[in-house]
């Protein structure tokens, strides 16, 4: 490392040196990781181009001297460091945040020659430290593959793209280090679909934001281009379930190796029940608790990118049994938000501690204000009201609720006349907020989302499809007790697609095509969705709109919509790519396939593929005219529609399971 062995660190050398030794005392209490979050956060984007070599070799020497004295747990923490950083290195997207960012740093940024000495200089201290203590080593990337195996059950891009690596290579990407830094860095590539997402939105190719919705793996998506994330009630404790390795997809052998750590959720479940018995709080209070360590755990790994660039919001779920409640909601809301915000200003001070003043003005705005949504269920009028005031940082009838101006997450909508009214109650609250204070939103290009719940819609109108076919049998045909309409996830299932049955339905009087019904169910929210943001442009006038895809079941739910602002992927869909760009098929020469088949008034194009589907959809489902309409429907009707109902249903269960477990962790503590 020549003459920066000899370099003395500077303050803010030091923040980072004493994180990842352990010895920042403002991390007490933080879950573990939390720490070298920081630390590798710190390094990557707080230290300008022009000092980025020299602060790495000083901190890499300075760490390299304990390292040869040091236990296995600190020498696994450096393992932990220098590991994150090689891999960042790797990645394209974490360069552009800052170190390779022309717009921060115009000509200055970090060039090819240093990035080059910059990747050495980090992969041989990470090489060198696993020849001196393989112990260490081993045990990091053992716990790695744990991080990266429990996820949505194991079904998420990560682990699906080692398993894949490992058969194409021979090579196990958790056995050294040299093999887990190649076999990521091939993920990371400009070619792969998220990364390219990620750059053609950058070049100006499309509006499209990839997020991540799953709270556990932020950090990690962070590296291939994810610009924001989401929770849920069924995520938070789904995750805490994922770190016990319970249902994982890779079976038994994968479920013993998951728990053979310790779960960090059931230590999160123990701080939070000793801190209720203390206070005296219910029940319901610590499940709150809970779910806002898993949304700062989310918060931190995109932390960075909203200080710098004002993206990188994680969803945050309010209460689904207050879903109704707008008093509730919104005093809930407040309370929340000055919480989350008191906890994220530890990472800003942390962050920016010794940082260059370019950093420290670009974070200015937003330091200890939290990078998240609340995400609200649009259930009637109550939804509404709250996400307008959310906005406007005000509710006149709880003027005392909301200390100031907050960004949502409407969830719960799927079709026109829910997503124009929510889009509409954002747009409000924002003008609300610049009448009442003169001042112009901090929205930068994130800021509050409407959703689109895409595969839970497109599953309500096919159970209903389904439900209705059998009803048309007469009551003796044996196929009305052979066939579970629940079970039914394709109308192309072969109980259906058959000549007995098709026969059976013209018996029946009704026409059934399953191919083309099925082709146009699985795209009903697609072409909604179209229809929404080509109306909010058209009719209503807005320059940009804020729907946010999710809830996908198909690949296509994807590329079908690209040029919709925001896009959120669980972990399975994300896997999804792996096959389809070894078949050749994630090729994209079109980011804005959003207007295909498309007019300017939200209308298909006649003659198009998706007037076929808009006509079939209006035939087999009455109240599709209802949900095309931006008028079809009133508020007051969204609670008691087929596709609201299942997911609230879902939400509130997991609420409950929530509540349930926190009950359990204060007994375990010793009151009851």
């Amino acid at each position: 490392m020549g003459n920066c062995e000899s370099l003395k660190p500077t303050p803010a050398d030091q923040v980072v040196l004493d994180l990842v030794l352990g010895r920042d005392q403002r991390t007490a209490g933080m879950m573990p990781g939390w720490d070298l979050e920081l630390a590798r956060q710190k390094t990557l984007f707080f230290v300008s181009p022009e000092d980025f070599l020299r602060h790495l070799k000083t901190v890499i020497s300075s760490l390299d001297r304990e390292f040869q004295s040091a236990g296995i747990e600190l020498r696994e923490r450096c393992l932990a460091y220098v590991v994150g950083i090689a891999d960042s290195l790797n990645s394209v997207v974490e360069l552009s945040h800052n170190l390779r960012s022309s717009q921060l740093h115009g000509q200055g940024c970090l060039s090819d020659a240093d990035l080059d000495e910059a990747k050495a200089e980090a992969k041989e201290a990470a090489l060198r430290w696993e020849n001196m203590a393989k112990d260490a080593a081993r045990a990091f990337l053992l716990k790695t593959k744990r991080d990266d195996l429990a996820p949505n059950k194991g079904d998420n891009l990560f682990y699906g793209w080692a398993v894949d690596w490992q058969a194409r290579t021979g090579k196990d990407p958790y056995g050294t280090i040299e093999d887990f830094l190649s076999c990521f860095a091939e993920l990371y590539a400009p070619s792969m679909y998220y990364t390219a997402l990620f750059l053609a939105r950058e070049a100006g190719k499309t509006d499209t934001q990839f997020f991540n919705d799953y709270g556990l793996q932020a950090a990690r998506c962070r590296k291939i281009g994810s610009l924001g994330g989401t929770t849920n009630p069924v995520i938070a404790v789904s995750g805490e379930d994922d770190m016990d390795g319970i249902k994982n997809i890779w079976g038994e052998e994968a479920t013993a190796f998951i728990k053979g750590f310790p779960n960090p959720w059931k230590e999160v479940r123990r701080i939070i029940a000793r801190e209720q018995v203390k206070l005296g709080m219910p029940d319901d209070w610590a499940a709150t608790k809970f779910t806002e360590w898993v949304v700062v755990d989310a918060m931190l790994g995109l932390r960075s990118v909203f200080l710098l660039r004002g993206l990188g919001r994680v969803a945050f779920q309010l209460r689904p049994d207050w879903h109704d409640d707008e008093e509730k909601l919104t005093y809930a809301g407040g309370e929340i938000y000055e919480t989350l915000g008191k906890r994220v200003k530890v990472f800003d001070d942390i962050l920016l501690q010794g940082a260059e003043s370019l950093y420290v003005s670009l974070a200015a705005p937003r330091i200890g204000k939290a990078n998240n949504h609340f995400k609200i269920a649009c259930t009637g009028r109550a939804a509404l009201n709250v996400v307008r005031a959310f906005n406007a940082g005000y509710h006149p009838g709880y003027p005392d609720a909301l200390k100031e101006r907050m960004f949502t997450n409407m969830t719960l909508s799927y079709e026109v006349p829910q997503m124009v009214a929510a889009s509409l109650a954002t747009e409000e609250g924002i003008r609300d907020y610049e009448k009442r204070t003169g001042q112009k939103v901090d929205d930068g290009i994130g800021g509050s989302v409407v959703t689109s719940m895409i595969g839970r819609f497109n599953d309500a109108v096919r159970l209903y499809r389904v439900t209705k076919l059998l009803e048309a049998l007469p009551a003796t045909n044996p196929l009305k007790e052979k066939i579970n309409p629940g079970e039914i996830k394709s109308l192309t299932d072969p109980k259906l697609n058959n000549p007995e049955f098709i026969d059976a339905m013209r018996k029946a009087g009704i026409d059934f095509d399953p191919v083309g019904e099925e082709d146009a169910i699985d795209h009903a929210a697609t072409l909604l969705t179209k229809r929404t943001v080509l109306l909010l442009k058209s009719r209503y006038g807005l320059k940009r709109t804020r729907i946010l895809t999710a809830s996908k079941r198909k690949f296509h739910q994807n590329t079908d919509l690209l040029g919709v602002p925001f896009s959120t992927d669980f972990g399975n869909i994300q896997r999804m790519s792996i096959d389809l760009w070894k078949k050749g098929e994630l090729n994209i020469t079109n980011w804005n396939t959003l207007l295909e088949g498309m007019n300017p008034d939200g209308t298909p194009a006649a003659d198009s593929v998706w007037a076929k589907r808009e006509e079939i959809l209006r035939r087999i489902w009455p109240d599709w005219s209802k949900v095309y309409d931006p008028d079809g429907l009133k508020p007051e009707d969204y609670a008691n529609m087929i596709y609201v109902q299942p997911t609230l249903k879902q939400f509130l269960g997991f609420w409950s399971e929530n509540v349930a477990r926190a009950q359990k962790a204060r007994e375990q503590e010793g009151w009851r």
